[in-house]
């Protein structure tokens, strides 16, 4: 690894710089990597260390590696017995170029890992890809102006290195001198015209890589990746097609899973063999989190999951598919389509183990079957959130999974698109017969979309059962609410089936015992206002109306007893939802008090 003699200090500085920065790259890479995953106190003890060199003095660090690395040091020592010796020779120069590359090459890759969707591995891996396939066709794409920008910050860095190397190199004329060391013993020597010749090459070597950095950060905003987005285009209806074959095959879902975040426990147990499930709860209840657990993403603490007879995960006898062997498909929230991949080749990702005309084949049928056949070329930003959305569906759906998990896929989008994407999500769904997932906060989705509701709340189960069940007797307050239910009051026994809703200062009959029944609810869409009883009003009281709410479709009417005074005492009034035609017949006789408030037949829900 010796250098030639005789080298001049220009080739000197080329060679070792260049060197340098590729043996730097690959460890910044991995660093980084690994430092982005890290958080708190063990992240910046790496971040102190890593870029310590960037920071440190070059004459203090040159000495530090003296020391380690000299004849008698406890480096070099062990290298001299093998007849290496670094110092004051041309590999020094290289080492010590590459201590001054190292932190700038660190930073600048770990900066652009940090900028990737995180969502984008992981939606790789759920489609197929190994870890290998995602770095190669994900990662590094994304991540390649960066790494080149850190290539010429670094190599730039490299080639201006000058503390280090005169302490670990020395200043040898053709072997270790390189263009820093030169234009010091020019000027040591009085050679001022010398000088001036060195100076212009660092500078003119130094302005190419700084013009280098500006051109790669440029390329990152690939042409084609910008512009406005496409107008939406309505999806092509489906044409009547027999039930899917997948719909055929028996599905079978179980798992008892449980996992530790800091204070957050999560311990959940299912076993179903619905086709369509939902999962409603709050924010923080671990919805998203049991998608990543049944996809991979994530392990569990203890616990199996079981999908169609396979084993996936058994922390007893040591079984953790990775993501890409569970055929379990992910679409997230914010859709992650590889930004630098055409909307066919986002499509076509999970399919790279067909044969290329099978491929080509199924990419086309499934765009077909989204709308998306003229978009087939066009990358993710030049499309609409719809056309984004529809896209990613295409893309989970094309690879025939076992399982589709689909995280809040349309909270995004406004009212009149949300609609029409449910309805192309139902016929999608119920044409390829696929088993899914839904985790979403809109009870009229989950309605439409699943068969089943599963209701969870600080990582347990509240409730699972079919949809109009958990619906119509949630059992639990926390259910109730997360359904949809405005109107909850807790309870007054005041015999077995008599109780007074203290919220309300209403009594009411229960059609079953109260027994372990501590709070009552009634649906605000279920309630009626009228000037006469319902025809099937169980109870009906007189009322009048405190506040009124309109939107474009409904109004939500905010009613007390009428026996109440005048400042409620205390207690909330009763919401009730109506068509706005409705409230209209009903205004004037609400202005004058002659309104009733009827609760149906069968509209009571009892909670506990």
């Amino acid at each position: 690894m010796e250098a030639a003699p005789g080298l001049s200090p220009l080739v000197l500085s080329l060679r070792s710089a260049a060197l340098a920065v590729l043996l730097v790259t690959p460890a910044g890479f991995l660093a980084a990597d690994r430092v982005r995953r890290w958080r708190g106190a063990r992240r910046a003890t790496a971040d102190l260390l890593l870029l310590s060199p960037l920071v440190l003095p070059p004459t203090v660090l040159g000495f530090v590696l003296l020391q380690l690395l000299g004849r008698y040091g406890p480096l070099g020592e062990p290298l001299a017995r093998l007849g290496l010796e670094l110092v004051f020779s041309w590999p020094a120069t290289v080492l010590s170029a590459a201590m001054a590359a190292f932190p700038l090459m660190y930073r600048t890759l770990l900066a652009s890992l940090e900028q990737l969707d995180p969502g984008l591995e992981g939606v790789a891996r759920s489609l197929g890809a190994g870890p290998w396939r995602v770095w190669r066709r994900i990662t590094l794409p994304l991540v390649l102006p960066g790494l080149g920008a850190g290539l010429s910050l670094g190599y730039a860095r490299a080639l201006g290195e000058f503390g280090t190397t005169l302490m670990l190199a020395g200043n040898i004329p053709g072997r270790t001198q390189t263009l820093p060391l030169a234009i010091y013993a020019a000027v040591d020597a009085g050679d001022l015209p010398q000088a001036w010749v060195w100076t212009a090459q660092v500078l003119l070597l130094n302005g190419l890589c700084l013009a280098l950095v500006q051109l790669f950060l440029l390329r990152g905003r690939r042409p084609g990746l910008e512009g406005a987005a496409a107008p939406e285009s309505p999806p092509v209806p489906l044409p009547p097609a027999a039930p899917a074959a997948a719909a055929l095959v028996p599905f079978a879902l179980r798992f008892d899973l449980h996992k530790r975040h800091g204070a957050f426990r999560f311990d959940l147990a299912l076993d179903t063999s619905c086709r369509r499930l939902a999962i409603l709860g709050p924010s923080g209840a671990g919805k998203s989190l049991l998608l990543r657990l049944l996809a991979g993403l994530e392990r569990p603490s203890a616990g199996r999951i079981e999908l169609n007879g396979r084993v996936l995960f058994d922390a007893a006898r040591g079984i953790d598919l990775p993501p890409e062997r569970r055929r379990i498909a992910v679409m997230p929230q914010h859709d992650a389509l590889f930004p630098h991949l055409s909307v066919a080749a986002n499509v076509a990702f999970g399919l790279a183990h067909l044969p290329a005309a099978e491929r080509y084949a199924r990419v086309a049928a499934q765009l077909a079957a989204v709308g998306l056949q003229e978009q087939a070329r066009k990358y993710p930003a030049q499309l609409s959130g719809g056309q984004q959305q529809r896209t990613a569906l295409a893309r989970a759906l094309v690879t025939e999974p076992d399982l589709l998990l689909l995280d809040e896929p349309l909270s995004s989008q406004d009212a009149h698109r949300r609609r029409r994407l449910q309805q192309l999500m139902e016929e999608l769904l119920a044409r390829s017969g696929v088993p899914t997932l839904l985790v979403t906060h809109d009870m009229d989705e989950a309605y439409r979309l699943c068969e089943e509701l599963l209701v969870i709340d600080g990582g347990a189960l509240l409730r699972h059962g079919p949809r109009w069940e958990v619906f119509e007797r949630p059992g639990a307050v926390a259910v109730a609410r997360l359904t949809g239910c405005k109107n909850i009051s807790a309870v007054q026994r005041l015999g077995p089936t008599r109780l007074r809703a203290v919220a309300w200062g209403l009594e009411l009959v229960t059609p079953e015992p109260l027994e372990a029944w501590t709070h009552v609810g009634m649906r605000a869409n279920h309630l009626e206002l009228g000037t006469a009883p319902a025809p099937d009003a169980v109870h009906h009281w007189p009322c009048r109306v405190v506040r009124v709410s309109e939107g474009p479709l409904h109004v939500t009417v905010f009613v007390v007893p009428a026996a109440m005074p005048d400042g409620n005492g205390g207690r909330e009034p009763i919401q009730v939802e109506l068509r706005r035609r409705r409230w209209r017949t009903l205004a004037q006789a609400a202005a004058a008090g002659d309104l009733l408030l009827s609760l149906p037949a069968g509209s009571l829900l009892m909670l506990r």
